[in-house]
């Protein structure tokens, strides 16, 4: 566990911190997207192998893409 305190105006940034303040500006698409993965049923993707499994994650964010674009 890793306790962060309350960033005040006065503290610098950690370099944890800034990877966070990053990620915050793409979490909008990051949610959709998970979202997007959910209903298409990413977590019910059985595999035998771990090639497998990644073909099949390979082929729903293919099939992501493909519904998404305009």
């Amino acid at each position: 566990m890793r306790l962060v305190p309350v960033r005040r105006t006065t503290m610098r940034p950690h370099a944890w911190c800034m990877d966070a303040i990053e990620v915050r500006a793409y979490r909008h698409t990051i949610e959709t997207v998970n979202s997007q993965l959910e209903k298409m049923g990413i977590e019910r993707l059985y595999a035998r192998t771990n090639a497998g499994f990644e073909l099949k994650v390979h082929a729903t964010l293919i099939a992501l893409i493909c519904t998404n674009m305009n």
